[in-house]
């Protein structure tokens, strides 16, 4: 044939993102073609596609899928079916025997991922130095994302990545023709001069399975914080507030917004609000603090410019921000300064530190999440910095989220006077039915309208209840699509409120599993599942409960640290509101013997905040105090005061 292999144009580098995606179609076209004819390609790879006068646009030229000397089909005679002998590199879990479930066409399109993949970057995502190596990288390492390796394409690109090289079959793309669909949507959109469109991917794909939706409804959104990633690089400087009711979708927007910065070259920074009624001080910037530490402490030419431009502000940075201290290369002096000034230098410093973050060469978005639970410090200097008049920092733009429903009308966020407002309304229905085809591909109505009636516009409601009419027998899905059990969809169309049928998702949990999830919704919003699972006295393995756990979008799992984390807050909210005041207690008490035995004074604000749940005041007393002691420390006299009343509760009338 005319051409070149696709491996011999890859020694040249990595191509552009359209004549990735024109490849991409072509593979995809041509494989929808053998898989209706019942055959399994089985040999994906570079060398197998042959690429004829392809241009950098990806608008013309040939390509064509070769060998098909190892396919497989089921009409086969079982004597002349051949061994599989494809290139480990290019093998999904399931085809190299890892997963007990069988290769089909998913594994042709987990292949196609890894050709896609190496075809933008001029690698494939896994580089393992034997075969065993890859095997195990391809049965459990996450797939790297475009940003951390420094590859810039859109965002809808990336998504259809990770789609196509998740580790379940059941989670990929389900057919050929609907990734031709997306990523030839996609070209399109790139042609007609949209450099980073937004798709609900996934819409036409014939799903039996469903799978995390794609990010919908919220373009106008999305772009008025595009504005401020705009305008932080061109050295400008802003604050966004951003409000939404609980489960409206401002996380989901604070990660797209997130994700496109990122592709943009800006740095970003992330902070989360923890609800808890006592908390360390400056709790929200912990994250942002660790964040720079991760930034910077392998730069040191930008180390040493955040050291120079901080001066004397250093020592009263790492008094509030602890995390910082090794960084900046102070140690935690004892303050003489009179007390009652002690918030104010530690305001001052804060506001020095975010006018040395950023730089022309390392612009910096912050994004702050559930700003609800800010303590009055954090709000504070959120206020002063953006104040009218105020200096702003340039190169510096701050996102700060909160629900709606917890930040009354006159509360500080909603007065900062040059922070620019964005309000999450819910979704239209429209945006609801492409959130649900984009998790189930083509839905019956009679489902669809029940998404978007129990969803009242909310999107993680959304796909709640989509998850749900799955997981009780309502909606069943097959190769010839989804259809619906009369029965069990009237029975869920009872429901009023879509909160009640989250409760019914939960309670489709074992005993053991439900009990382990409750337990870590008193622990915290993050929690480590041996605890839960120890405290619990289950006979389940963690890893059981957690499977099942993740398999229901209840938990996920931070793989740095392997610590979990809810969902969404309304699933933690659910827990917790299904415990009676007793059970509660007993669960603080457990809670606060575990961390008894730790001894440190990393756990000591969150020992006493249990021991004090629990009703156990006398015990909790030296514990609060010490808590108090710290946030002193830190000028987080607010804190200080809390701890103080909490450790009153124990001293004996």
């Amino acid at each position: 044939m005319p051409g070149s292999t696709l491996e011999h144009l890859l020694h040249g580098g990595p191509l552009l993102v359209p004549a990735v995606l024109r490849i991409g179609i072509d593979i995809a076209a041509a494989l929808d073609v053998a898989h209706g004819a019942g055959i399994c390609h089985r040999d994906i790879k570079p060398a197998n596609v042959i690429v004829d006068g392809i241009d950098l646009g990806g608008a013309a030229g040939s390509v064509t899928l070769i060998d098909f000397g190892f396919a497989r089909s089921p009409w086969l005679d079982e004597s002349i079916r051949d061994d599989l002998a494809g290139t480990v590199r290019y093998l999904a879990p399931e085809a190299a025997g890892l997963l007990a479930v069988p290769a089909d066409e998913r594994s042709d399109l987990y292949a196609v991922g890894v050709l896609l993949f190496e075809a933008l970057t001029g690698r494939p995502p896994f580089l393992g130095p034997t075969v065993g190596d890859l095997l195990r990288q391809h049965l459990s390492m996450p797939v790297p994302e475009f940003r951390d390796i420094g590859v810039i394409v859109p965002r809808a690109l990336d998504t259809i990545l990770q789609r196509l090289l998740r580790k379940e079959p059941a989670e990929r793309y389900q057919s050929a023709a609907a990734l031709a669909s997306d990523l030839g949507a996609l070209l399109t959109a790139i042609s007609e001069g949209v450099p980073d469109p937004t798709l609900a991917i996934g819409r036409l794909d014939q799903r039996r399975s469903i799978t995390d939706p794609a990010f919908v409804g919220r373009d106008a959104e999305l772009n008025s914080l595009l504005d401020l990633v705009i305008g932080i690089e061109g050295g400008g400087s802003g604050l966004v507030v951003l409000e939404a009711d609980s489960g409206g979708g401002k996380s989901r927007l604070l990660t797209e917004i997130a994700v496109r910065a990122s592709n943009m070259g800006v740095s970003v920074l992330h902070g989360q609000g923890i609800a808890q009624t006592t908390q360390r001080p400056f709790t929200l910037l912990d994250g942002v603090a660790r964040d720079l530490v991760t930034l910077v402490e392998g730069d040191h030419e930008a180390r040493q410019a955040l050291v120079a431009a901080l001066g004397d502000s250093a020592n009263a940075v790492a008094r509030a921000l602890p995390t910082l201290a090794t960084l900046l290369g102070v140690s935690i002096s004892d303050d003489t300064a009179p007390e009652q000034f002690g918030e104010q230098r530690s305001l001052v410093a804060l506001h020095q530190l975010l006018a040395s973050l950023a730089s022309p060469v390392r612009p910096v978005l912050i994004v702050l999440d559930d700003c609800q639970w800010a303590d009055r410090l954090t709000v504070r200097l959120l206020t002063e910095a953006f104040a009218e008049g105020a200096q702003l920092p340039a190169f510096v733009g701050v996102i700060a989220a909160f629900r709606t429903e917890e930040v009354p009308i006159g509360h500080p966020l909603r007065m900062i006077e040059q922070a620019a407002p964005v309000k999450l309304g819910p979704l239209s229905s429209q945006a609801m039915a492409q959130l649900a085809e984009s998790m189930a591909g083509p839905l019956p109505e009679q489902a669809v309208a029940t998404v978007v009636r129990l969803a009242d516009g909310s999107p993680f409601m959304g796909a709640a209840v989509l998850r749900g009419l799955v997981e009780c027998g309502a909606l069943t899905g097959s190769g010839k699509g989804w259809s619906v059990d009369e029965a069990a969809m009237k029975d869920v169309q009872t429901a009023r409120r879509s909160a009640a049928f989250l409760i019914r998702r939960l309670e489709l949990l074992s005993d053991e599993a439900l009990r382990v999830l409750s337990i870590g919704a008193v622990l915290g919003k993050v929690f480590d599942i041996d605890t839960a699972v120890e405290m619990a006295g289950a006979t389940e393995s963690a890893a059981a409960i957690l499977e099942a756990a993740r398999s229901r979008r209840l938990l996920w799992v931070d793989e740095r640290t392997g610590r979990c984390s809810f969902f969404h807050d309304k699933i933690r909210e659910t827990l917790l509101d299904r415990l009676d005041p007793s059970t509660r207690r007993s669960l603080h008490s457990q809670a606060a013997d575990a961390l008894i035995a730790v001894q440190s004074d990393a756990v000591v604000f969150d020992l006493a905040y249990h021991l004090d749940a629990a009703g156990r005041e006398e015990a909790a007393l030296p514990h609060a105090l010490r808590a108090a002691e710290l946030a002193r420390g830190q000028h987080g006299l607010d804190s200080a005061v809390a701890y103080y009343r909490m450790a009153s509760h124990g001293v004996r009338q």
